[in-house]
């Protein structure tokens, strides 16, 4: 089974790109083994906000949520990621729009390989990020992780 990318319309990337680095950070993650499925949900602020006052109990939105999936094995999880949040940010912490979406990806992805933050996980980041950074721009050859693609 491969990640699945809810798209938005507000999206500074496509779904190819988003699905092009979450495969690289997959493949990484996974080591020799295949990939698990991931779902990559990209929101507005608004609905991310209802998602983390629902399952966190926190006001207002945030960038990145993480949703681990257990009762499958095949399925590491889903993400929501806040596209506002991000073109907000980036610019807030001097990145580019590229490399802080990397960036939220291998966070939300850590969380869902069981890390917390501290040291490991910063390692663990630091090594999902720059394999996305190596990977293709747009041209996802490989799709590891990607079940299905829609726009929402």
């Amino acid at each position: 089974m491969m990640p699945r990318v809810v798209g938005s319309p507000f999206s500074p990337f496509s779904r190819q790109e988003w699905a092009t680095w979450l495969d690289a950070m997959l493949r990484v993650a996974a080591g020799a083994a295949q990939p698990p499925a991931v779902e990559l949900v990209l929101m507005r602020d608004g609905g991310i906000a209802a998602l983390n006052r629902a399952h966190l109990g926190c006001t207002g939105p945030t960038n990145i949520l993480s949703f681990p999936d257990s009762a499958d094995a095949g399925r590491l999880g889903s993400l929501a990621l806040s596209v506002d949040s991000l073109r907000r940010e980036c610019r807030l912490y001097g990145q580019s729009p590229a490399e802080y979406a990397r960036r939220l990806l291998a966070h939300g992805l850590a969380h869902l390989c069981g890390y917390d933050h501290g040291p490991l996980m910063d390692a663990a980041c630091a090594e999902l990020e720059a394999a996305a950074a190596r990977a293709p721009d747009g041209a996802a050859g490989g799709t590891a992780g990607l079940d299905a693609a829609c726009l929402v």
